[in-house]
């Protein structure tokens, strides 16, 4: 599912093209076709695939951005699903960062560092700093070394990008993204697996609650 999505994503895979046949991807992919048919489900599922009886299956003509970008205007819409991604990021983002303090070289350290610097300038030029936001969990991820962990991370990412920029749109939140960034570094750096997991956890638990108050808003907007 990850190869096939990201073979959409990266424009391999045109909107309104024909996959190729169960037969082909499992043979290209290395797996059964029972595995290629609860992909295609789980990708119809997400809205990425339209399966056509007769005919195939074929990309959402909408394209990779406007079908992620819809996924999270309905996570936004429903604060239930919404606690739900947060509950999965509490249990894979902490431990995320607990592994990339165990385990980040030299060069993972100095990524984290410059991300950061471009996150701060970001946000001194009046912007959210959503995009170097985005960026830096992408860069703890990778810092884990653990290839799993870094698809799963990526699938977040991809996923609340939309709204990223919402639950970081005030000075006081990007600010505060910025300060437990920070500590998420140091932590890096320091080699300390159990700070880094805390501060993580810290910070998840707040960028949800910013979420769920603009999810709110947009509620109560839409009443009236």
């Amino acid at each position: 599912m990850a190869q096939l999505r990201a073979l959409i994503k990266d424009g391999h895979l045109q909107p309104g093209q024909r996959l190729p046949s169960e037969r082909e991807m499992a043979e290209r992919f290395q797996v059964s076709r029972a595995s290629v048919r609860e992909a295609i489900r789980a990708l119809e599922r997400e809205g990425l695939v339209t399966i056509r009886s007769g005919s195939g299956t074929f990309v959402s003509a909408e394209g990779f951005d406007a079908v992620v970008e819809a996924l999270a205007r309905r996570l936004l819409d429903g604060r239930q699903v919404l606690a739900d991604i947060t509950e999965l990021r509490l249990i894979l983002e902490p431990q995320i960062a607990a592994l990339a303090a165990q385990r980040a070289t030299a060069e993972d350290k100095r990524r984290l560092a410059a991300i950061l610097k471009e996150q701060e300038e970001q946000i001194a030029l009046g912007d959210t700093g959503a995009a170097a936001d985005a960026a830096f969990h992408s860069a703890v991820a990778s810092a884990s070394h653990n290839q799993a962990l870094e698809g799963l991370s990526a699938t977040l990412v991809d996923l609340l990008a939309p709204i990223r920029d919402e639950g970081l749109q005030t000075p006081e939140r990007s600010q505060r993204s910025l300060h437990i960034h920070r500590a998420i570094l140091e932590a890096v750096c320091a080699g300390d697996g159990q700070a880094a997991q805390l501060a993580m956890q810290e910070h998840v638990v707040g960028v949800e609650q910013g979420l769920s108050h603009v999810a709110g808003s947009t509620t109560e907007e839409a009443r009236g």
